[in-house]
């Protein structure tokens, strides 16, 4: 791979992290106290949501440290 290409991929994978951490941090307006440190109950979609962002990061972390 060119540099170009590397760097390119590594952007890419930092904006979606940012991406993911945006919806964390937002939250959900109707469960103040919820941040996705259990899974979801699937009634509430910004919750669902959250759980999803939090799982797709600790996938990527998942990936990077191996």
């Amino acid at each position: 791979m060119e540099a170009k290409e590397v760097e390119r991929l590594v952007n890419k994978k930092l904006l979606r992290k940012i991406e993911l951490l945006e919806i964390l941090v937002k939250g959900c307006r109707l469960h103040p106290a919820y941040r996705a440190i259990r899974p979801a109950t699937g009634r509430c979609l910004s919750c669902v949501e959250m759980w999803s962002a939090r799982q797709e990061l600790n996938d990527l972390e998942e990936k990077n440290s191996i």
